[in-house]
């Protein structure tokens, strides 16, 4: 016997194994039950959801003997299912579709069934027929025989006259669900005795786009290739980019490497990767981050998982993801049109690539802070403070001994180091003398450290002064003995997007009081951020930014993180204080992260006036306004 194909050995041969449609197949049923068949029967739908099959079903299930039509077991059921039936006649309408086919069918209508209850006549692609051939066939569809029952089955029902369709119970068939679809692949494959991999199947169900016949084609295919089913067999016999290859690729798009762009473009060609595939591919991916970012619900997704959603959504905007859709569907508008739609992709690549190099090239100097007084406020602290040069810092540390601090180091000269080095992360101290290389210590000890006071000039202005957060030595040191690499690493990997939230209206006041610090410290559940200015650290410190700030943090990192702000210019002196007491073993143990100058917010907002109340609905938490 020669090899039947998957789809046609797999058959459903009664109602039962259908997959999908089961709205069509209950009425169906129930008109089988109750004895109410139409003449003829109009079956539309996309290719490969079983119109046909279903066809010959209700022609099995008309002429079964048995006790639950379609039994299959009855001899009008065995010569139907080998095609061999008298009664059940298939006509391709694509080839048999002039007047003269038509007509003589109609002669051979009025000849009653040989074996059967009913002569079926099944019309596949019903739509190729000739505008005279529907009207030949029109008459006989209006006053049929008792024993005729005509099927008509296409996949482009507006292309039939509407006369035609108004003389048929018509069916419109659906896509059939990935889930369906999987459970009758795995079916399949535990008949056939084949091992599986059940993302695999669920790969093959997206490809399939609905039609069973197409995802057991699929399946056929990639057997071929390997006996065994798994997600990178078929990625490779169909051209498609893995999900961690196509978040890395979206993440080149976002960090503007082009050149990074080019070559992995090269190598997704070379391995003859799908470029129309891979766009719809990509438009999934981006469309998924959209979802969560507005609904933070990992259920709802199509094609990521929170795993995906973790590595990619902290390094993307909404916006950014909308204005990337728009590029990729302009692009694939002219697949169709060109003979090589590999131009148009790599081009669209490129307008990416240089819409996120545009954005990012907006200094925050340049973008004034859309805030209400506050600004210039901040600004003239800013200017004031650049123009001092020595600042007194004292370390307020109760609980552990005096130690020295050099004070010599120049930060403008000298970038800030972190602290951490992976030999000694929560690890007990055993060797006092050990310390990482990349930091620099004074061995001498000129005066004793008791607190932190930073001196600061008052604002000009009539009504308050701004005066400088003061924050415990003692809170500082707690991050700094529980501090890891790997979680300051995950922190600085992300921190580069908090400068693209300046570009919202929401998010822009807390994205540009964060975007100019740079994570010098971190451990689970805090970190510590240093900035260059005064200014910037007593915003970042004060209570009534604190809050929003936190929950604006916990969205750009992912995890939620308590935070000390500190001067660069003093970060230097912190790290050598703590270098001292490790050396010296005096480290206190870790306790539970609190900031003991952060307080309770403060509920007492004043009443708006009528503009203060629009301007707040316009600009949102951006307004600021003057007492």
């Amino acid at each position: 016997m020669s090899y039947k194909a998957l789809y046609r050995s797999y058959r459903p041969q009664t109602f039962e194994e259908v997959a999908g449609q089961e709205h069509i197949v209950t009425t169906l049923k129930n008109a089988i039950k109750e004895n109410r068949i139409g003449h003829a029967y109009l079956f539309a739908g996309p290719r490969g959801t079983g119109k046909t099959t279903i066809a010959k079903l209700l022609a099995k299930a008309l002429n079964c003997t048995g006790e639950n039509p379609p039994c299959d077991n009855c001899p009008n059921c065995k010569a139907i299912t080998a095609g061999e039936h008298p009664d059940v006649i298939e006509i391709d309408a694509a080839s048999n579709n002039g007047v003269d086919e038509v007509r003589d069918l109609i002669d051979k209508v009025k000849y009653a069934p040989i074996n059967g209850k009913y002569k079926v006549y099944i019309i596949d692609e019903v739509h190729m027929m000739s505008p005279g051939a529907f009207n030949a066939l029109l008459k006989t569809l209006e006053e049929p025989p008792a024993h005729i029952v005509f099927i008509l089955a296409t996949t482009e029902p507006h292309k039939i006259l509407p006369t035609i369709i108004s003389r048929c119970q018509r069916f419109d068939f659906k896509k059939v669900d990935d889930h369906d679809i999987v459970e009758r692949l795995e079916f399949v494959l535990k008949s056939e005795q084949k091992k599986y991999d059940l993302k695999a199947l669920e790969l093959v169900a997206k490809l399939a786009d609905g039609g069973m016949r197409d995802a057991l084609s699929i399946l056929e295919q990639c057997l071929a290739f390997n006996n065994e089913l798994t997600v990178a067999n078929v990625n490779e016999v169909y051209g498609l980019l893995s999900m961690d290859n196509k978040i890395k690729f979206i993440k080149q798009l976002l960090s503007k490497d082009i050149k990074g762009v080019l070559e992995s473009l090269e190598n997704m060609l070379s391995g003859s990767i799908d470029i129309k595939r891979l766009t719809f591919d990509l438009i999934d991916v981006l469309k998924d981050i959209i979802i969560y970012k507005n609904t933070q619900d990992i259920s709802i997704l199509f094609v990521l998982t929170k795993q995906d959603v973790d590595n990619l959504a902290p390094y993307i905007l909404v916006e950014e993801a909308f204005e990337i859709i728009d590029i990729l569907i302009d692009a694939s508008s002219h697949y169709s049109q060109s003979v090589n739609a590999n131009t148009y992709f790599e081009l669209a690549m490129l307008k990416i690539c240089n819409k996120v190099k545009d954005e990012n090239k907006i200094n925050v100097e340049n973008t004034p802070l859309l805030q209400v007084d506050h600004t210039s406020k901040a600004t003239s602290i800013v200017e004031n403070d650049v123009a001092k040069e020595n600042i007194s810092v004292n370390v307020q540390n109760n609980n552990q001994q005096e130690a020295g601090i050099d004070n010599q180091n120049n930060v403008q000269q000298q970038p800030i180091i972190d602290i951490q080095e992976d030999e000694y992360y929560n690890e007990p101290i055993n060797e006092p003398d050990y310390y990482p290389e990349d930091l620099t210590y004074s061995e001498e000890v000129n005066n004793p450290i008791e607190s932190i006071e930073v001196e600061n000039k008052p604002v000009k202005t009539e009504k308050k002064e701004i005066v400088n957060v003061e924050v415990s030595f003692d809170d500082i040191l707690n991050i700094l003995v529980q501090a890891k690499r790997t979680v300051l690493n995950e922190i600085k990997e992300k921190w580069s997007v908090i400068a693209r939230y300046r570009f919202n209206l929401n998010t822009a006041k807390f994205a540009s009081m964060l975007c100019d610090g740079t994570p010098v410290a971190a451990c689970e559940g805090g970190i510590i951020i240093a900035f260059e200015h005064q200014p910037n650290v007593n915003e970042v410190n004060e209570t009534r930014n604190y809050h929003q700030l936190k929950k604006f943090l916990t969205e750009v990192l992912g995890e939620s993180y308590d935070f000390i702000a500190v001067k660069s210019s003093n970060w230097t002196e912190l790290r050598n204080t703590y270098i001292k007491m490790m050396r010296s073993g005096t480290l206190p143990k870790p306790q539970p992260i609190v900031l003991h100058h952060i307080g309770d917010v403060e509920d007492n907002q004043p009443e708006l006036n009528d503009a203060q109340a629009l301007a707040v609905e316009l600009f949102g938490d951006l307004v600021e306004f003057e007492e």
